[in-house]
């Protein structure tokens, strides 16, 4: 009886570590993603409107069943000169789409990503899907930050002011 008690407080005290790993892995990568996105923040032009800080995925990946993450990587999605350009922290997929002729368009939760909700833009050559950077964990827990939909919808307002 005594050993298996003793093998109960092991496996307990196992699981408690793998849960923190996880979550301290979860918590440095979003440090990470924080810094970079402050970097790629500090660099924008002055006249840029918006300055969203999302994830993304581009294209195809944004379908794929079976990834690693349910997004590429984090950037700024921000507009200047009629232009809705989006920098990665990363600098691998920067792109701008034509404020006046790009499609943006409300995607909402994709089962194939989690429980996140996606806004997509788009135009001849490419797509990209976007949420709003939540931090450590997917869901949106900061009232300082606009939703994954309000960015959508400011981007559809911004629109039609361009027009």
């Amino acid at each position: 009886m005594n050993s298996i008690f003793i093998l109960l407080i092991i496996f307990i005290i196992a699981f408690l570590g793998f849960i923190g790993l996880i979550f301290l892995i979860a918590f440095l990568a979003s440090q990470s993603r924080k810094k970079k996105q402050e970097a790629v923040l500090a660099t924008l032009p002055e006249g840029a409107k918006l300055k969203a800080i999302v994830r993304y995925n581009k294209g195809k990946q944004q379908t794929k069943i079976l990834k690693m993450k349910a997004f590429q990587g984090s950037g700024v999605l921000y507009i200047l000169d009629n232009k809705i350009i989006f920098q990665d922290t990363l600098n691998q997929n920067p792109y701008s789409f034509d404020l006046k002729t790009a499609a943006v368009n409300w995607v909402g939760i994709n089962a194939a990503n989690g429980a996140l909700n996606w806004f997509k833009v788009s135009d001849e050559q490419t797509e990209y899907y976007f949420n709003v950077e939540s931090g450590m964990f997917i869901w949106h827990t900061s009232s300082g930050k606009p939703t994954t939909e309000q960015i959508c919808n400011n981007l559809k307002s911004l629109q039609l002011e361009a027009v």
